[in-house]
């Protein structure tokens, strides 16, 4: 790919393993905001440099190249247009999948992909919170073969929330309904939930999803027709207001500890991309972050080098036996420079497999 920057590539991403030896029921999940083309406005990205960086021939082509050098079995995107490239290119790389797209006249949406040679779609449904637009996609996948020893059918929900941290509320409203429906959709099976959340570690949101308690927020009551570009609404002229989401089921985030960032702009640094699991699930491995002095060599995100304005997360996932569902707490699961193992792209075998 051309380097527009005169930079070299970005350094390779590594796998932080927890467990040396992924079984045939392992899968690898990669979750990632690819930016849509319809929200690349040069005013919104002002360090990116040249500006045609920015345009879809050069972040087309490299967004599918990431895709196809990480290799995940399952992949869930967020701020999808250009859907007929993205489905062909992707088609021709192993890929079959299925997109949601936003409602109220937004261009974007979501979608889930997968690798035909190892799964296929058993059912899907679509989900329309009616608020600002979000939506979010319910996916069953199973074994390709019916001689695969990869274990049974599996669920991956994928959505994204609103982004304008003024109304929290809002998001709370949309994640609410996406875990119900994907509860109800998993019907107490395994279940990966994963999207750009827009909600860092130990917010409202991200309470609501792993607590498994209820939780009251309070807010300061906005004007619902706020400026959807710039962020700017207006508080009305009333109290503080308490509202209670009740979480419908319990989950635990792939990432432990979660990444300290996994955008990076001209404006915001934060993680805001999430994969979480039901205890049907042990987290093998994940995606590390690239250093963010490498990012900064170009200021921000998306840049020359890369195409989005957040960065892929990626774990390697086990399904079944005895002590799936438990959170490992032995020396075995911790970190340790004896299990960083580097992800080399150019590698056939892929660490995961």
């Amino acid at each position: 790919r051309e380097r527009m920057s005169g930079l070299p590539p970005l350094p390779v991403r590594a796998l932080r393993w927890r467990a040396p030896h992924p079984s045939p029921s392992s899968y690898s999940v990669m979750c990632w905001n690819m930016l849509a083309q319809c929200y690349t406005r040069s005013e919104y990205f002002p360090s990116v440099s040249p500006k045609s960086a920015l345009k879809w021939k050069h972040r087309g082509p490299a967004i599918v190249a990431e895709v196809q050098r990480l290799a995940p079995d399952v992949v869930a995107l967020q701020e999808v247009d250009n859907w007929d490239f993205m489905s062909s290119e992707l088609g021709s790389a192993g890929y079959d999948g299925v997109r949601k797209g936003k409602t109220g006249g937004k261009k974007d949406g979501v979608a889930v992909l997968w690798k035909r040679a190892l799964l296929r779609l058993a059912e899907s449904e679509e989900v329309e919170t009616d608020i600002k637009g979000g939506v979010g996609l319910l996916v069953r996948l199973e074994p390709a073969s019916a001689a695969s020893d990869g274990g049974g059918s599996f669920v991956v929900a994928t959505t994204h929330l609103f982004w304008n941290p003024q109304l929290e509320v809002l998001k709370l409203r949309q994640a609410e309904l996406c875990l119900r429906r994907a509860a109800a959709f998993a019907r107490g099976g395994p279940l990966v939930f994963c999207g750009d959340l827009n909600s860092m570690p130990g917010s409202d949101v991200l309470a609501l999803c792993e607590g498994g308690v209820a939780v009251r927020h309070t807010f300061t009551p906005m004007r619902e027709g706020d400026d959807e570009e710039s962020g700017a609404c207006e508080p009305e002229a009333a109290p503080p207001a308490v509202e209670t989401f009740e979480p419908p089921l319990r989950l635990y985030s792939a990432y432990e500890p979660p990444p300290a960032y996994t955008t990076l702009t001209d404006t915001f640094r934060g993680c805001l991309d999430h994969i979480l699991l039901t205890r049907h699930w042990r987290c093998l491995a994940t995606l590390d972050m690239i250093d963010e002095a490498d990012i900064l060599a170009e200021k921000s995100l998306p840049s020359s080098r890369f195409p989005s304005d957040h960065m892929p997360v990626l774990a390697v996932l086990s399904l079944g036996g005895a002590d799936a569902g438990e959170r490992a707490t032995n020396e075995d699961d911790e970190w340790s420079d004896r299990s960083y193992k580097s992800y080399d792209s150019a590698q056939d075998d892929r660490p995961w497999h």
